[in-house]
């Protein structure tokens, strides 16, 4: 049976006042609207190789908060496109990085802050093919039951935060499910099936660079910090599978490890996966420990923050 624990709050934290100190798209704005003030992170050029290049998207109008990531190559990629609202972010910088087409648009999984913007992102490049888990391809057709659901976690901020996915044609999307690959032209981006931040999660090896993009299958690691700090969606988190699965990552072989909160981690692969499971177990010890005694969940939350920060 699987442990599953979660808070309502945020994995990022209150976000309520993010509004009034962080500039970002406006709500209902479309991507080429003259109001919407594109970001684009300084310094960013073409990739200068086949590793995987972040790209920051801005998302809540800060920096390092989400990434998506480029592969370059004959059948460019791009993983992770981030929310719908950060789009015209992700495509300035495309933009300035001098991609003009992408074959894949890849995504780890369906979740808002990653996957929102695919739709919007698939209509600049209507050459591509998206990628998703087999068990939610059909949430990209028709997003209504995925949307209202995003809304029972975050409310009427929903919109506002993320933007809202659009529906994508039943024939642009590919199905995904363990040791799938996607060609790159030069090498292939293997699937592997990693539930546990949510069921439907899927990471992806380079087998050419030996590069491993874990979407939050790891956990994040924010800038300035070399903790991997666990994330624990609500709905539908597996204390179990997420052990199992970066134990599982642990063995693909990878050189470098990617992760779209934020880039290339701080530690090499051979630390960064104990790291993460040691992280989540004493979360979860702490969960369990102050779950009866907190008064709020904002309270537990600040508990396990406390206790991941300390490591």
């Amino acid at each position: 049976m699987n442990t599953r624990f979660h808070l309502r709050e945020r994995v990022f934290g209150d976000l309520r006042s993010v509004g009034h100190t962080a500039r970002r798209p406006g709500k209902n704005q479309p991507d080429e609207s003259p109001e919407v003030d594109a970001l684009v992170a300084p310094g960013i050029s073409p990739p200068s190789g086949p590793e995987p290049v972040a790209v920051d998207t801005f998302m809540f109008g800060e920096a390092e908060m989400m990434a998506a990531h480029v592969l370059a190559g004959p059948r460019p990629a791009l993983v992770d496109p981030g929310p719908a609202n950060t789009v015209p972010n992700l495509l300035a910088s495309l933009d300035a990085m001098g991609i003009e087409t992408l074959d894949s648009i890849v995504l780890t999984h369906i979740h808002f802050d990653h996957a929102a913007g695919t739709a919007r992102l698939a209509e600049r490049f209507p050459e591509a093919s998206i990628y998703i888990h087999a068990g939610v391809a059909e949430h990209l057709v028709d997003p209504a039951r995925l949307i209202a659901g995003v809304k029972s976690v975050w409310g009427e901020e929903t919109e506002e935060l993320f933007g809202l996915p659009d529906p994508i044609p039943a024939e642009r999307i590919v199905p995904l499910g363990d040791g799938d690959s996607i060609d790159l032209g030069d090498r292939r981006l293997e699937a592997i099936a990693t539930p546990g931040h949510t069921r439907a999660h899927i990471s992806f090896f380079d087998d050419g660079t030996g590069a491993l993009l874990c979407g939050d299958a790891i956990g994040l690691q924010l800038p300035s910090s070399r903790v991997i700090r666990p994330s624990t969606p609500p709905s539908d988190f597996s204390m179990e599978d997420a052990r199992e699965s970066i134990q599982k990552l642990n063995h693909a072989g990878a050189v470098s490890v990617h992760l779209p909160h934020f880039g290339q981690t701080r530690s090499a692969p051979d630390s960064v996966f104990d790291q993460a499971d040691e992280a989540l177990v004493r979360w979860h010890e702490t969960f369990l420990r102050n779950r009866e005694a907190s008064e709020s969940d904002l309270e537990l939350q600040r508990q396990l923050n406390a206790c991941v920060e300390a490591s």
